[in-house]
């Protein structure tokens, strides 16, 4: 039977190539949009822990009713004290503390005038803190265009388009 229909496929090329070609094309994007997807999902997984909630996200209730305007008035007093509490009942988790702000940049000329301003948010992380892993974990070395990392209190690292502007 197989043989059969083997040698059917073979004699009429016009009507056995074209619903070949057309399952091979099918299968080809079912199987691309699949792993597309995929991909998609777990990077977003991925970046929302690494860069906005980590994988377990400490907050007042406060903070959480209203956490879409990023409230830093809201913010964890006492939070160096929380964190040790933390790392005491948890060792096994990396506790850090970030801070999420937005606001207006201003770059001043030689006079101290504003030469250039633009809308900016940003995250407060420890970066001159070795031990807090976050360089490593946000992958901030390797994304680097230009510049270098903070090595001192009071520096900034912008992104490269906005500093362009």
């Amino acid at each position: 039977m197989i043989s059969f229909l083997f040698r059917g496929l073979l004699r009429d090329h016009s009507r056995s190539l074209l619903p070949i070609i057309i399952i091979t094309i099918g299968v080809f994007l079912t199987v691309l949009l699949s792993t597309f997807m995929k991909g998609v999902r777990g990077d977003m997984v991925d970046l929302n822990a690494r860069f906005t909630t980590g994988h377990v996200k400490v907050q007042t209730r406060a903070y959480a009713e209203n956490a879409q305007q990023q409230p830093n008035d809201l913010a964890i007093l006492g939070a160096q004290e929380l964190t040790g509490q933390l790392e005491r009942e948890f060792p096994d988790l990396q506790w850090v503390q970030r801070i999420h702000f937005g606001g207006l940049m201003d770059l001043p000329d030689a006079n101290g005038e504003t030469r250039a301003q633009g809308p900016a948010s940003g995250l407060a992380i420890q970066l001159l803190d070795p031990g807090s892993g976050e360089v490593e974990r946000l992958k901030i070395e390797t994304s680097l265009v230009s510049g270098r990392l903070p090595k001192a209190l009071g520096e900034v690292l912008i992104s490269h388009s906005f500093a362009e502007k």
